[in-house]
């Protein structure tokens, strides 16, 4: 299984009619598509084991990444683990992609889906420290042109408390979407699609994509920017993140990881065939500020403790960011959840054959970002495992917590 050691500065659909890729079955168990074409090689390979942590953590974690492909199932998967001294462990399993046969690397990129939001949500919160954003301020002020916006706050749309329906579960978005890979939509086209409120501003929690596609709009309104370059110039320049990529407008490896949708068994279906961009245009940009980015899992362990452990945002953002309100399990643009009895702050993601998670620790400063290339699936199991793993061995006692906020809601298509 390759995995990395990093110092502090180091580096929900139908499936569509596409042929079914299988990943090498075990001897006594067929391939769930007779007509699969098989996969040469398991895409594990052994490495030697890093330097700087703790070897039975180390063995632990690449006992735990190597199996959890099969266990998803999922044709791969990269995990990365970031200490509060700055050094990451890394490791991947399986495949990035199955046709050709890909393995999976620890620095293999992904599309990240809705952990885009915490981008946002941080350049937001940066303007209203510049004095440029007020926080309970009516987003119409800064977009006179969006009527149906004028009695909503910026707060409101962050905590997704604006009552604004979510365009993912629009009728017709699915078809419009993926009937047609190539295709660049704009935001006007996306908010389009967006129907009749379901509450009044502040009335109720719902998960709306629709809000950071708005916020995306207020950057770029404020900024006088693309919000692509906003982004790349204002968090991840002065961070040292080139490798965190803004789709389409900065260029996606090409190596980086196709999506997948299982289809039984061990087979499934690519979702983003041979474009530059992951899972493909139309997904990408019809989620844009809401869900548009790519990443590989060490820098998302490194932007998770910038955002929530460093300095990027003053003290007082960064307790509005983590505050989550009760039954919401959501704060202002960051999910709030415990794991192995602690607290975490981050958010997860799933975009078109994607799932993944990337999670902070504020009472010990170490990050745990899970990203897998399969889409309808959930991280969670492999978080509590890793967290578990970390938590045990790393020797972390901690101190005493306030109790959690419920449980995060359960994702819309791009969480």
């Amino acid at each position: 299984m390759p995995v990395s050691m990093d110092g502090p500065l180091g580096p929900a659909a139908p499936a569509p009619r596409a042929p079914v890729l299988a990943l090498p079955a075990a001897a006594t168990e067929p391939p769930a598509d007779p007509a699969a074409s098989p996969v040469p090689g398991s895409g594990l390979a052994a490495t030697p084991r890093p330097d700087g942590i703790d070897p039975g953590l180390a063995e632990m974690l690449e006992k735990l990444v190597e199996r959890s492909p099969e266990r998803i199932p999922a044709p791969g998967l990269a995990v990365a683990v970031r200490f509060p001294d700055g050094r990451i462990w890394s490791g991947a399993a399986g495949s990035r992609r199955l046709s050709p046969e890909r393995p999976m690397e620890p620095g293999t990129v992904f599309a990240i889906a809705s952990i885009t939001k915490t981008f946002i949500a941080a350049r937001v919160l940066q303007l209203v420290e510049e004095g440029r954003i007020e926080l309970d301020e009516r987003v119409g002020r800064y977009l006179p042109g969006m009527p149906a916006e004028r009695s909503v706050t910026v707060r409101q749309l962050l905590a997704h408390r604006s009552g604004i329906a979510d365009y993912f579960v629009s009728d017709g978005y699915l078809e419009s979407v993926f009937d047609d890979r190539d295709r660049t939509w704009t935001p006007d086209e996306i908010l389009a699609w967006v129907g009749d409120p379901v509450c009044e501003p502040d009335a109720c929690f719902h998960y709306s994509n629709s809000n950071f596609v708005i916020l995306g709009l207020l950057i770029e309104e404020v900024t006088g920017r693309p919000l692509a370059r906003e982004i790349r110039q204002s968090l991840l320049e002065p961070a040292g993140l080139d490798g965190i990529i803004f789709q389409p407008d900065d260029p996606t490896p090409r190596d980086a990881a196709h999506g997948h949708l299982w289809a039984g068994g061990r087979s499934f279906y690519d979702q983003s065939g041979n474009g530059p961009v992951v899972p493909h245009r139309s997904a990408v940009t019809a989620a844009w500020a809401a869900g548009a980015m790519a990443a590989s899992a060490p820098d998302l362990a490194r932007w998770a403790a910038l955002l929530y452990g460093g300095d990027l945002l003053g003290a007082g953002s960064r307790a509005a960011m983590t505050d989550a309100r009760d039954g919401d399990g959501y704060g202002l643009g960051t999910r709030v959840d415990r794991f192995a009895d602690r607290r975490a702050v981050g958010h997860l993601g799933g975009i078109r054959g994607f799932v993944l998670a990337m999670w902070y620790f504020p009472e010990s400063g170490i990050s745990i970002v899970v990203l897998v290339n399969r889409g309808i699936a959930s991280t969670e199991p492999t978080v509590k495992l890793v967290a578990k793993a970390v938590f045990e061995r790393w020797g972390y006692t901690g101190g005493t917590e306030d109790p959690s906020p419920t449980a995060s809601p359960a994702p819309s298509p791009a969480s």
